[in-house]
């Protein structure tokens, strides 16, 4: 069996430096890469994402995070065009890409955004070397000609970390760790120079040693490369050490967004501050099996979240609020914050 060797478990933080904000040093707002504008989907008579609304900028980080079953997951499909939305508008670089491709993405799309999957384990083809999952990609978008093919693929390598390059290029994925194959899945979506990165979950499966690895290759491409990154996913204290910005989903739809500093520090949102007040203070504090489990989200036309929230009142019943803009960068979607400061 091909031995590989081991690669520092601190390479992360040593090349990109500490996990840090990327906007804080950049100069006003950039306009948006990626805009999403009401996007829906309904699955068996049941809409699992309604009237969402989102954008990311080049250079940006944008989390997009939720219980499970709030229909994260579904939005990246979306984007990712794995499945066709029921409505709304996908515009990439100016470009409305529905409207321009209404059969199905093109070669051109997928070349343009780039998805992370959740699983490393499930995402290789284990019958095929590293090698493959890398020269395949290069070759079908045209990105190096073919006697530069495996000079690339050591390239891809060096950059998410997985050194001297050589030794893993004929690798099996079956012989790679977690975080090794992780990292070569997103070797695999950089090879067709992609603008925007979408990443679900992509530490979720990973031992606590290595994330911090893998969040440091992200944290490279976003700052250096001037990649938009999209993370998917629900855990809070990954989206405040990576994103700038954060938007909070609840059965479907968006429920709050904002600068993720200031959205963490003073959410205002009933179900944001739920998330947070679920979260363990400190590591010696874990939360309790035993604590009551919180009903599921209400049906009917009124405000999904009205079941569980400790503000409901009879208006949350009989409609839907719209986000509500407090200016910079802050919406809230709640009857009682409309008239109130957030």
């Amino acid at each position: 069996m091909h031995r590989v060797k081991k690669h520092p478990r601190n390479w992360g933080l040593t090349l990109f430096g500490s996990c840090t904000k990327f906007q804080d040093a950049m100069p006003g707002p950039t306009p948006a890469l990626l805009q999403v504008r009401g996007l829906m989907k309904d699955y068996g008579g049941r809409r699992v994402v309604d009237d969402v609304s989102l954008d990311v900028a080049a250079g940006e980080a944008v989390a997009l995070v939720g219980e499970s079953g709030s229909g994260k997951s579904t939005i990246a499909r979306l984007l990712a065009r794995l499945v066709e939305p029921d409505a709304g508008e996908l515009i990439l670089d100016g470009v409305n890409v529905l409207e321009r491709e209404r059969r199905g993405p093109s070669l051109a799309y997928r070349s343009q955004l780039q998805m992370i999957f959740q699983d490393p384990f499930a995402s290789l083809n284990p019958i095929h070397p590293v090698r493959h999952h890398l020269v395949r990609p290069l070759l079908r978008h045209g990105r190096v000609p073919k006697a530069g093919v495996e000079a690339r693929a050591l390239e891809l390598l060096t950059l998410v970390g997985l050194q001297p390059a050589a030794d893993f290029l004929d690798a099996y994925p079956t012989e790679l760790s977690g975080g090794q194959r992780q990292r070569v899945a997103i070797a695999r979506a950089l090879a067709v120079e992609p603008r925007v990165l979408m990443a679900d979950e992509p530490t979720s499966m990973l031992d606590a040693s290595v994330r911090m690895g893998v969040l440091g290759v992200l944290q490279g491409l976003v700052k250096d490369k001037r990649i938009a990154l999209l993370l998917i996913t629900h855990d809070l204290a990954t989206a405040r050490l990576l994103c700038d910005r954060m938007l909070v989903l609840f059965s479907g739809r968006i429920v709050e967004d904002g600068p993720a500093e200031v959205l963490l520090s003073a959410p205002s949102h009933p179900y944001t501050q739920a998330l947070l007040a679920a979260l363990p203070r400190g590591v010696a504090r874990p939360v309790r099996d035993s604590q009551p489990r919180l009903p599921s989200p209400a049906g009917g036309t009124g405000c999904p979240f009205r079941s569980r929230c400790p503000e409901a009142m009879s208006r949350c019943k009989d409609s839907m609020p719209g986000l509500t803009d407090f200016g910079e960068g802050r919406r809230v979607r709640c009857f009682n914050r409309e008239t109130a400061n957030v």
